[in-house]
């Protein structure tokens, strides 16, 4: 069943014109590697005001 639901996905990319045969692929290409970054980044500014919260909760319960 998985396979057949990707099967149609990736047909599906091709009708659209999102992928390609005999595409080269890196995953170490700078715009991939600045974007993990930002994403590390977003994640912990977002755990520092939860945590921020989570210790105003405790002290300010009301």
């Amino acid at each position: 069943m998985e396979r057949l639901f990707f099967d149609r996905l990736v047909e599906h990319c091709r009708q659209e014109g999102l992928i390609t045969a005999g595409g080269k692929q890196r995953g170490d290409s700078t715009h991939v590697i600045s974007a993990v970054r930002d994403l590390n980044r977003l994640e912990l500014a977002g755990e520092s005001v939860r945590a921020a919260l989570e210790a105003l909760a405790v002290a300010a319960p009301t």
